[in-house]
């Protein structure tokens, strides 16, 4: 009782902090205006189970959705083919869900108040929660204890502020993991981790990272050619790619590029930021740096001499990264993010270039190291390290070369996962 006070208490404060940012972007942004409701449990569907389990599988965001994908696929065609509903945060979640993900039920996950999360986990009553990568949620993992579920951490991770912040409040930890069945981790430093704060190790197993096992089809080279005359690009043009940029990223990345262009005047710039809602943002800082710019979404810039493509759509990275000669993966020359999956660009054999702030993914950065696929840049030396990689081609080649061979060896997370949900759980404990 007292952990849950304590939990509550906290809660509460935290949106009352969050309030005036959350109002900013909701008016001046049009943030959260499709999921606010949903957040709240509005029209939240009545399912009715007739005799089936049911899964309910959670994933934060765009990246941890994909992440997820063909474990879901899995588990909806696999024994018992349970019902499943599959819930995201963010809208860039709930979008790339709708799209690729092969549930019964997409919804947002509603807010962790007990008023709000408890009267729904009663009505659903799952009989497993996933939960993908690190987003617990106390009130979510006991109320489905209470009612009898299962709850497995997949693709589990854990960073090191996290880790010191459990550390500080051990009776919260002890309490929260506790709900937890399983723990599927992408590597033994999260396992060792998880177990610093409490879990013991016979609820860890090390499956890898679900992130290698996505779909990354490779487009055949007459769409690649179409591809590249859509964007107006010629076949001589070196092209950067740089992914998943927050702010302030573009306008450092931009002040180097600057530079580059005097030495490098052919050079385009695939621009791909991260959050959708970013994209009248980044163009406005466009203009103000002077920088020739398209969005991809209008027609009439067709015509219009550029440097940069404004990727404002969704679901291009991918494809960006194939016509690419170097990638910035960024989030990593932000603190507040601390990297993405830097190894996305090495399934297309493209050199990956990603900054000093890693925090989130230091398995990637080892990866990346012990391969050779990419190199890892301060900002003060990024200027020096693009114009050497677009002027050396057999460096490039080197690089991209490494980037297969990692892609080669990594895959197979997710059919490890299943096979120890499918034992532990679907074939004993359901009909």
């Amino acid at each position: 009782m007292l952990v849950s006070f304590f939990y509550e208490c906290c809660l509460l404060l935290l949106a009352v902090a969050a309030l005036p940012r959350f109002l900013y972007q909701l008016i001046f942004k049009g943030k959260y205006r499709k999921s606010l409701l949903a957040r709240f449990g509005v029209g939240f569907p009545v399912i009715n189970k007739d005799g089936r389990p049911l899964v309910w599988i959670h994933a934060v965001s765009l990246g941890e959705t994909k992440a997820v994908t063909a474990l879901v696929k899995k588990i909806a065609s696999g024994v018992n083919h349970p019902i499943v509903v599959f819930s995201t945060t963010t809208e860039t979640g709930y979008m790339e869900s709708g799209k690729s993900i092969d549930a019964d039920y997409h919804v947002y996950l509603p807010f962790d108040f007990r008023w709000v999360i408890n009267p729904i986990i009663k009505r659903t009553r799952p009989d497993l929660l996933i939960l993908c990568e690190s987003d617990f949620w106390f009130n979510l993992l006991k109320s489905a204890k209470k009612n009898g579920a299962n709850v497995v951490l997949v693709n589990g991770k854990i960073s090191q502020t996290s880790l010191e912040r459990f550390k500080k409040f051990r009776f919260f930890a002890n309490d929260l993991f506790s709900f937890v069945d399983l723990f599927c981790v992408q590597s033994h430093l999260y396992g060792k981790r998880f177990e610093e704060i409490g879990v013991h190790n016979d609820k860890i197993v090390v499956t890898g990272n679900m992130k290698f096992d996505g779909n990354y089809a490779q487009l055949p080279k007459e769409q690649l050619k179409s591809w590249k005359q859509t964007l107006g690009i010629k076949s001589t043009d070196p092209i950067l790619v740089i992914g998943s940029s927050h702010h302030p990223e573009e306008s450092q990345l931009f002040e180097v590029l600057s530079n580059i262009w005097l030495t490098l005047p052919n050079l385009k710039v695939l621009l791909v930021p991260r959050h959708p809602e970013r994209f009248n943002e980044v163009e406005t800082l466009l203009q103000k740096k002077a920088v020739a710019y398209r969005r991809l979404s209008k027609r009439d810039d067709n015509n219009k001499p550029f440097q940069v493509i404004l990727i404002d759509a969704m679901g291009l990275l991918r494809q960006c990264y194939q016509v690419a000669d170097v990638a910035i993966v960024a989030g990593s020359y932000t603190q507040k993010v601390g990297g993405h999956n830097i190894l996305e660009p090495c399934w297309y054999g493209v050199p990956v270039i990603f900054g000093p702030f890693m925090q989130a993914q230091p398995d990637l950065v080892n990866l990346m190291k012990e391969y050779g696929a990419g190199i890892q840049v301060e900002l003060k030396d990024l200027q020096s390290q693009l114009i050497h990689l677009f002027q050396n081609d057999n460096y490039r080649k080197l690089l991209g070369d490494g980037g297969l061979r990692l892609s080669s060896v990594v895959k197979g997370a997710t059919s490890k996962t299943y096979e120890l949900i499918s034992e532990k759980f679907f074939n004993k404990n359901y009909p």
